[in-house]
């Protein structure tokens, strides 16, 4: 059932099935037809989701489902409101909505890696240390690039919160940030893949923060799948076949980022040159988990709450058991 919806059509055909984010279970689950988010413009994040398309996994499990398109500021609002049923997201960009209420659950760790910092080649800046004191350019400040930074950051006793802020934030367009770091406006650039990758690979930056690799955050998974409350509470069994059905894609881009990357551009499903797309996904870590994703919240909200993003009185445990779902009939990973 490959067909993709438009999210304007949808929009006026769930007000009746969704009210305030809760499915009314109206449908049988062997009959209802899961609606998957995903952007306008895609990433190599987004490959399991793909992959599940073009090896039938999504079939395997006897799943139904429609493709919906969204617009990246209005996935939670459309999760919220039934118009999707599940995507992916960033994990850093999501703790402060859900310490602020937004009502999803995370049912699954999707991979690691995909967010960098980057100074120039010959940069005095040598270590991340050395980024006290200094400007660092990023898209928003709410972004994953720059959460991912300011934990990092903290971590090494920097000063990242409004009160104590020992590091200077200027906001670009993410097509202008490679410009301001060349000229000279700022000292580094907080920002993600594939742009990331090619900067460094083409010499024109270096590499000091890399969520794939640095010891602080390699083993966290930075992708989740996300879905509404009401499907995961009316339709279960629908949300565990489309769980396990993302777990096989992202085994099988695990263990041939060649080929996945072949694919997604043969379909143009993404852009770029398929070999660079392969080298940015093996340095990613595929090997979803269900308890990853538990673990990230927490840890998450916990460094989130010291740099004050996140208030006092969130309970990092008890926002992590009420926003993690374990479905039941999903493994915890595919691998040992």
């Amino acid at each position: 059932m490959k067909k993709i919806v438009a999210a304007v059509l949808l929009a006026g055909l769930t007000v009746s099935v969704y009210a305030r984010g809760r499915t009314e279970a109206s449908v049988a689950e062997e009959d209802y037809v899961v609606k998957i988010g995903q952007g306008v413009t895609v990433g190599l994040c987004s490959a399991p989701f793909f992959i599940a398309i073009e090896k039938g996994y999504y079939e395997e499990e006897g799943l139904k489902w429609d493709l919906v398109q969204v617009d990246t500021g209005q996935t939670n609002l459309m999760l919220t409101t039934g118009q999707i049923d599940v995507t992916n997201n960033l994990l850093a960009t999501l703790i402060q909505p859900l310490a602020n209420g937004l009502d999803v659950r995370i049912p699954l760790g999707l991979h690691t890696g995909c967010q960098k910092v980057l100074v120039l080649p010959d940069s005095p800046i040598k270590t991340p240390a050395d980024l006290r004191g200094k400007r660092i350019g990023t898209t928003g400040m709410a972004t994953s690039g720059t959460v991912i930074t300011q934990r990092y950051l903290a971590e090494l006793g920097i000063g990242v919160s409004a009160d104590n802020l020992e590091v200077e934030w200027l906001i670009y367009q993410s097509a202008d940030l490679p410009l301001a770091l060349e000229r000279g406006q700022v000292d580094a650039i907080a920002l993600g893949d594939p742009t990331a990758y090619i900067i460094e690979s083409e010499g024109k930056g270096r590499v000091i923060i890399n969520q794939a690799t640095d010891d602080y955050l390699k083993e966290e998974y930075c992708c989740v799948i996300v879905a509404a409350t009401g499907f995961i509470k009316n339709y279960p069994q629908v949300a565990a076949k489309f769980v396990r059905a993302i777990q096989k894609a992202a085994a099988y881009v695990q263990n041939n980022p060649d080929e996945t990357a072949r694919l997604m551009a043969e379909q143009r499903y993404v852009a770029g040159d398929p070999e660079v797309n392969a080298a940015i996904l093996r340095t990613y870590d595929y090997r979803s988990s269900v308890s990853g994703a538990q673990i990230a919240i927490g840890r998450n909200t916990r460094d989130l709450q010291r740099i004050k993003l996140v208030g006092e009185d969130v309970d990092p445990d008890a926002l992590t058991r009420n926003i993690f779902v374990a479905l039941e009939g999903v493994p915890d990973s595919l691998f040992e």
